[in-house]
């Protein structure tokens, strides 16, 4: 209160300048790129380097951008893409775990169709 108080006697003008620049001053958004810089790197052990490197890369670059923004001192758009980078970077793992299970169910499918061949030949030779 003492604040509000102070800040309207110096006038409304210098009141609407204070807040506003106490409203842009947030937290850097610490915990938000720790989060996307973790994803990435599980993103790149599950593949997405040579499954999705498109949509890793675009993490990345996200990533860089915000801690760009960070060194700027905006905050929030450096949590927004921090965020955006997070979620990409999770898409990407997604995506690598899924085209990995595909090629794994295609190979599975291939050698039951080659021990399907065997036996069939090997009932027809008796």
């Amino acid at each position: 209160m003492f604040i509000a108080n102070t800040l309207l006697r110096s006038g409304p003008s210098a009141a609407l300048i204070s807040l506003l620049l106490m409203g842009c001053s947030s937290a850097p958004p610490k915990d938000a790129l720790s989060q996307a810089e973790l994803t990435i790197q599980e993103a790149e052990r599950a593949g997405s380097s040579q499954y999705e490197p498109e949509l890793l890369s675009s993490a990345r670059t996200k990533l860089n951008r915000a801690n760009e923004k960070v060194d700027e001192d905006e905050h929030e758009e450096a949590r927004r893409l921090a965020e955006e980078a997070t979620a990409e970077a999770a898409l990407a793992s997604a995506k690598a775990e899924a085209a990995k299970e595909a090629k794994q169910a295609d190979e599975m499918r291939k050698a039951i169709e080659a021990l399907k061949q065997e036996t069939s030949r090997a009932s027809e030779g008796r």
